[in-house]
Parts: C-alpha cells; structure tokens; sequence
C-alpha cells in the first residue's frame, strides 16, 4: 500500500491510496455524497486481485483527508480535488492512463471535470465508470418534484449537513446538496458560469460505462444514468441496468450497487471486463457462466 499526498490549488489536500500490482492496468475510485473511500475499498480491492493497479480518494473534508471549515459543491470536487488527483496519479504512473470510477456524486464531479478539462480527459484516462451518476431526472414526478423542492427549502440555511445511519458516515456540504436539488429540479446541468455540461461533454470522446440500480428511483433514476452517459461525445458508450429483469442477482439501490456481497460477483467482474477489453488488462478474469446481464431470456431493456 502507498499513500501520497496531493495538495490542491485551493490550499487542501487530497490523500491518495495505492493498492493492487505496481505493473498493473491504473484505476482510480471515488465515492459519493456523505461518504467517504470506505466504500470504495470492496471495489478496489477485487480490482486489486485482478491486476489493476487502484488508487483510492476522498474528496475534501472528507476519509482520510484533513477537515475543512470552507464548504464547496460538486464543480469545488470536480475542478480541485480530482483535478489534483488525476493529476498526481498521472505523474506516480509516469504518464500512464487510468479508468475512472465514480460513484454518485463522484461520477457528477468526474463528468464535470471532463467537460471543463476535455484535454486532460482525453489525455489522462482510458475510460470513464459512471456509478448511479445522474443530474436530471430525480424530479421527474410530482411527488420527486415535491420531495426535492421541500429538502433544497430544508436546507437552504444550512451550511453543513450531519452524518447520519440514514444518509451515511460523513457530513456534507448544504451548498453541495442545494446544487444537485436546482440541476434535477430545472433539468439542467449548468455551471457556476453558465456552461452547460451536457453540450460541453459533447467534445468529450472517451469509453463510457455507466451503470444504475433498477431499485435506485429517489437518487439516481436510470433514465438520468443514461442521459448523462450518452451525453458524452464518443461512440463507446455502455449503460447498463442492474436489477434482476435484466439477469443480475438483485434490484440494486444506490449504495448497494457499490457496496452489496452480491456486487462482488455480479456488477463488478462486468466492470473488470468492460475495461480489458477497452484497455488490454494484464488480468485473468474471464467472464463467468451466465454473467449479469448477458443471458438470453433476460430483457436488456429498462421497463
């Protein structure tokens, strides 16, 4: 295991963790909102045992990293934090490209940082993994809608939000949370500055997986995990739906479709294997008997 430190231009610090094989194929793994690396580690780890060279972040504030009295939002994350990541990992791999992986608002922030850095996308990754990742379509009914406009009130005051067994292990940043409630309320995925995100990522041509859990309907519905992925510019663009219509072991939610027993054998090897065969990875996985999603009487069609 290898810890670096990766400062930011705003003054914070970003620790990054290195597991797995040091010749290995480079990946690196974020969480999402009111989490932290911890729930990555699964993931990392069975990547680990496939020959991939994984490294591990938190965002500001948060895991491992120091704490933080200046609350941020997701282009904070986005345009800081896996800016000085990718960075970093980048020049320890000497150069190398890695696969991102994002789950939640860490797939937000990564395809933030595409659209406002379409050279260092194409430059420094592989391919991008977008976990129950989605910015428009969590209002899409009256009572989401509702939901939604009622918790951005609730929290409109605040500046922090608490950790909870509900919510998860970190608190969060309000600012944070208000900016996700406005994009799906409005559904628009607009910047601080106007720039809309989704003609921008249009510029953006890399490998594209992304996946969402057919029991996720509050936070990452998969008709927004799908919008966001084909919103990029580049012809390979996978999305799958993980629930059991579509032959995997469960209807994922939003955390378990990171974190389940089941996702061990289920969504993972779909994502070790969408990446060798994007990337040539030294591994041996082989994909097993009747894998998630490639049986023949299952419908590969969200219903």
């Amino acid at each position: 295991m290898q810890k670096i430190h990766a400062p930011t231009r705003d003054g914070h610090v970003i620790v990054l963790t290195r597991i797995g094989p040091s010749e290995g194929p480079v990946v690196a793994v974020t969480h999402g909102t009111f989490s932290n690396v911890t729930s990555c580690k699964r993931l990392g780890r069975f990547l680990a045992l496939q020959g991939y060279g994984v490294w591990l972040f938190d965002w500001r504030g948060h895991g491992l990293n120091p704490p933080t009295t200046h609350d941020y939002d997701l282009e904070t994350v986005a345009e800081e934090d896996i800016e000085s990541a990718l960075g970093e990992i980048h020049r320890q791999e000497g150069g190398r490209r890695l696969t991102l992986i994002g789950h939640s608002g860490g797939g937000i922030a990564a395809a933030i940082w595409a659209a406002r850095r379409p050279d260092r996308a194409h430059a420094y990754l592989a391919g991008l993994v977008l976990l129950a990742a989605q910015v428009t379509h969590a209002a899409a009914t009256f009572a989401s809608w509702a939901a939604i406009k009622g918790y951005g009130a609730w929290i409109a005051r605040r500046q922090w939000l608490t950790a909870s067994g509900m919510v998860g292990p970190e608190r969060e940043s309000a600012r944070l949370m208000r900016q996700w409630c406005y994009w799906n309320l409005q559904r628009k995925f607009v910047g601080y500055d106007g720039m809309d995100y989704l003609r921008r990522l249009t510029e953006v041509r890399i490998p594209v997986l992304a996946l969402a859990g057919s029991a996720d309907r509050v936070i990452a519905p998969w008709q927004g995990c799908e919008a966001l992925a084909r919103a990029f510019g580049g012809k390979d663009i996978e999305f799958l739906l993980c629930g059991k219509a579509t032959c995997f072991q469960e209807d994922y939610s939003h955390s378990r479709l990171l974190m389940a027993g089941n996702a061990q054998s289920d969504v993972y090897p779909r994502i070790a294997q969408w990446m060798k065969l994007r990337i040539g990875a030294a591994s041996s996985l082989e994909p097993a008997h009747g894998l998630a999603g490639d049986g023949a009487q299952c419908s590969e069609a969200p219903q």
